[in-house]
């Protein structure tokens, strides 16, 4: 039978919901039946508690639209926002089904925006669609007298795999990691950057960092989640300014600001400018 002619079936349809999780190449897979589920060589698993979610809802305001789903405590996916909440987008796709068909349906995609538990045994993870992102404002490249481009990006050009440094954790305080390798770069040389660690499957989880001083790299959300005696992948920030661009990273035909722009506005009322 078709997914159609299970639909409109009397007493034939048997409807199961399938919940594809994905961050990269790790996924999560989980499903609404009382058994695990097997499509192509995906195995979506039945989960103790049981997988549900609220519907789909389009009110004409994808930012209103929130997709709930309701999942045991200990669902895998949700744990990583008992600490804080992920470095990067975990992206929900959807599908319908029917018991013995092989044929699912998409029904709904997005990201996770947060997760909470509102009890001991239960939580809910809201979820936004992709169309709620397409309705945000994009970047302004402003004139101004610092640089407009992200550390690293295709507008930066700078190859951040060679600034990067390999530190080995000696303590954690809860706020701050001591690494003995960063006491043999100038304080600050790391302030605004970030630390990585692996999470598995080649994906990286990061924080960044608020302060190095000597040894000292305080975090930006703690040092919760990272393991202690961890290898970090350590790389500089950027203050977005000419001298930095030139002296630590010597990129200043890239630099994207106007360090010489007229600190005063011609806009300020004043006739002289």
């Amino acid at each position: 039978m078709t997914f159609n002619s299970y639909e409109q079936s009397i007493d034939a349809a048997q409807p199961v919901a399938l919940y594809r999780f994905s961050r990269g190449v790790l996924r999560w897979l989980y499903c609404s039946a009382d058994r695990d589920i097997t499509v192509g060589s995906e195995v979506y698993r039945s989960l103790s508690g049981g997988v549900t979610d609220a519907g789909a809802k389009f009110t004409g305001d994808a930012t209103a639209d929130k997709f709930v789903v309701t999942a045991p405590a200990d669902i895998e996916v949700a744990q990583p926002w008992r600490t804080g909440c992920p470095s990067d987008q975990i992206e929900l796709t959807v599908f319908d089904m029917h018991y013995g068909d092989n044929d699912p349906r998409l029904r709904w995609a997005g990201r996770i925006q947060s997760v909470n538990w509102p009890a001991l045994d239960r939580c809910r993870i809201t979820c936004v669609s992709r169309d709620a992102e397409m309705g945000q404002p994009g970047l302004d490249d402003a004139y101004s007298q610092f640089c407009t481009a992200t550390l690293g990006d295709e507008r930066c050009g700078v190859d951040l795999t060679a600034h990067r440094v390999s530190m080995t954790i000696q303590s954690m305080d809860g706020a701050a990691v001591q690494c003995a390798a960063a006491a043999g770069y100038p304080d600050g040389w790391f302030m605004a950057g970030w630390v990585e660690w692996p999470i598995g499957s080649g994906e990286y989880d990061r924080r960044h960092i608020d302060r190095h001083v000597g040894t000292e790299l305080r975090l930006l959300g703690g040092t919760a989640g990272i393991p202690a005696s961890a290898t970090l992948r350590v790389l500089p920030g950027c203050d977005f300014l000419f001298g930095t661009c030139t002296d630590k990273y010597a990129n200043s035909d890239r630099f994207r600001g106007i360090p010489d722009l007229e600190r005063r506005s011609p806009f300020d009322g004043n006739a002289v400018w």
